[in-house]
């Protein structure tokens, strides 16, 4: 009897929605605030992105009174926006093609999820929904269907978005999400990634541990799946070889100066020099600057592919702390036309372009803005509130400023490795849509060998041809395909060393393959590294006497 209720309610329910209209059914009263491009009208096909461009969610002030509204963000991160335009270079490229999807205009939208699960989950909702206040299970946007989502930055945002993803067995490729736990095609059925699974990552950090025969190490992870599967998977295979953990301590996701002090207090008194540290740049920024305020030295540091080329670490007077690092890092490639994409951007175009103009340039691109700080400023330094303001106020920006006068991670493309990671996956998508689209009727894959149409395909179709293409990365040749969702787990050996201006820059001195026999996997140049102070002479010691014991 209940069972019958439940059913005739349902019907009702099911009747009810169907027959209002769209409008009414694809509201929430919760409202959305997202940031990000989009460019979808008169486009065949539209494709997805998510990128960490800004560093956090701006706190609120949990007002309880009104129309609730999510959270703004804060703290732009220069390196995730070039990111982002990487993606929208790499989408302008291949509509320019005569080779690949030559009748297809391919649109976008793009998100930023600012480091932030919640920001995630909004933008997968209304990527999905097609509209800014979402309601699961609706399209209720009409135009060119949905390829796949690009993103959606970290392996926590990943794995958030990577389940609502699957609940409707649309494609996710991501870029940057590295954890092991998102193998898991029971868990995560439409997730793919053209960036190493950290099961290579893992082993490959504990062969460096071994080859240079350290015992006796410190680990720090990041508060999220990311550290926390990364340190865990390493720690299991030294341990298992003999190697003792010394301390092993876990970076914040929200700011904490007393864990941050805690953790500087345990390296500082600890004797392991060697510390491996398996986290994001933006998680482990904090920790670093409070360790070069209490002038910590003579460690060797050996860090993940997600802090290893960082500029966000790699900042003026690290040398002391930073100099002689280790590290794995992805492949890095060098991509043609994509520094003057970077250099020619409008500032006037959206305002996520606007803030990026603002915060590097420090001034305002709101003539308003500038004359109200002007007259503010006018007051802290005369006492009194100037009415007017001669001439150009302080602190306008021209929209004229040059991009490629300032030396900046934005428009530095020496070290492009999640960049190119980004580049693949957006060209994994359109490959997998062009040969969609060129299927040839009667021998499709579908049932009755049926093919899909490029103007109305289901997410599941599109699936089926990322899970299976194969291709060649433009400039670089590398071949692309997917294993269960995976790549290789190809890395370089990264050293950072003093260069002739003083800086620190990123040398390879080996290199790692996690699909070659487990001898040949590892290659390294022992006499290229630059070691810190004290650690050199502990290193060359280890490794006279492997050379030694090798002869024997």
């Amino acid at each position: 009897m209940e069972i019958s209720r439940f059913l005739l309610g349902l019907c009702a329910f099911i009747h009810f929605y169907g027959s209002v209209s769209a409008e009414s059914t694809c509201k929430l009263k919760a409202k959305f605030n997202l940031n990000g491009y989009k460019n979808v009208e008169k486009k065949t096909v539209v494709i997805g992105g998510m990128f960490p461009v800004h560093k956090r969610i701006a706190s609120s002030d949990g007002n309880t009174s009104r129309v609730p509204v999510s959270s703004g963000c804060e703290g732009f991160n220069f390196r995730t926006f070039r990111w982002t335009q990487t993606m929208l270079f790499a989408i302008s490229e291949i509509n320019k093609k005569n080779n690949l999807l030559p009748d297809t205009d391919l649109g976008y939208v793009i998100y930023d999820s600012c480091f932030t699960i919640s920001k995630a989950v909004e933008g997968t909702l209304t990527y999905l929904t097609g509209q800014d206040e979402a309601v699961p299970n609706y399209r209720c946007g009409t135009g060119a269907p949905l390829a796949a989502l690009v993103g959606a930055g970290g392996s926590d945002l990943s794995i958030a978005t990577a389940r609502i993803l699957g609940l409707y067995h649309f494609p996710q490729v991501s870029y940057c999400s590295t954890c092991s736990a998102l193998e898991s095609k029971f868990q995560f059925p439409t997730f793919l990634r053209t960036i190493p699974n950290d099961k290579h990552q893992s082993t490959a950090i504990a062969q460096l541990v071994l080859h240079f025969g350290w015992t006796w190490v410190g680990t720090i992870a990041a508060d999220d799946d990311y550290g926390k599967y990364g340190i865990k998977a390493f720690k299991e295979q030294v341990e298992e070889a003999g190697v003792c953990i010394s301390f092993s301590e876990t970076l914040p996701k929200v700011s904490s100066p007393e864990v941050i002090q805690r953790i500087v207090k345990t390296v500082v008194e600890a004797t392991a020099k060697i510390i491996v540290v398996f986290s994001s740049d933006v998680d482990f920024s904090p920790l670093i600057l409070e360790l070069l305020r209490h002038n910590v030295t003579n460690r060797t540091w050996i860090a993940s592919e997600a802090w290893v080329t960082s500029a966000l670490i790699n900042q003026p007077g690290v040398s002391s702390l930073l100099s002689g690092t280790l590290g794995f890092g992805v492949k890095r490639a060098d991509i043609p036309g994509l520094q003057q994409h970077l250099l020619e951007i409008d500032p006037y175009t959206d305002p996520l372009t606007e803030e990026f103009w603002e915060t590097l340039f420090n001034c305002t691109l709101n003539y308003g803005k500038a004359v109200r700080q002007a007259k503010q400023k006018a007051k802290e330094d005369n006492g009194t509130l100037s009415r007017a303001v001669k001439g150009v106020p302080d602190g306008l920006c021209t929209g004229k400023e040059s991009l490629a006068q300032l030396n900046n991670t934005y428009s530095d493309v020496s070290q492009l490795r999640i960049t190119y990671s980004v580049y693949k996956a957006v060209y994994a998508v359109a490959h997998a849509l062009h040969n969609l689209e060129h299927c040839e009727k009667g021998q499709g894959p579908f049932n009755g060998n049926d093919c899909a149409n490029i103007t109305n395909f289901e997410p599941w179709q599109l699936m089926y041809y990322l899970k299976n293409v194969r291709f060649k990365v433009p400039h670089t040749g590398e071949e692309i395909h997917f294993d269960e969702g995976d790549v290789e787990g190809v890395y370089d050996i990264i050293n950072w060393q003093f260069n002739s201006n003083g800086e620190i820059s990123y040398v390879t001195v080996g290199h790692y393959n996690g699909s070659a026999a487990p001898v040949d996997r590892m290659t390294i140049n022992n006499t290229s590294i630059l070691w810190n102070n004290e650690v050199l002479e502990v290193s060359s010691i280890l490794i006279k006497m492997a050379m030694n014991s090798s002869r024997l």
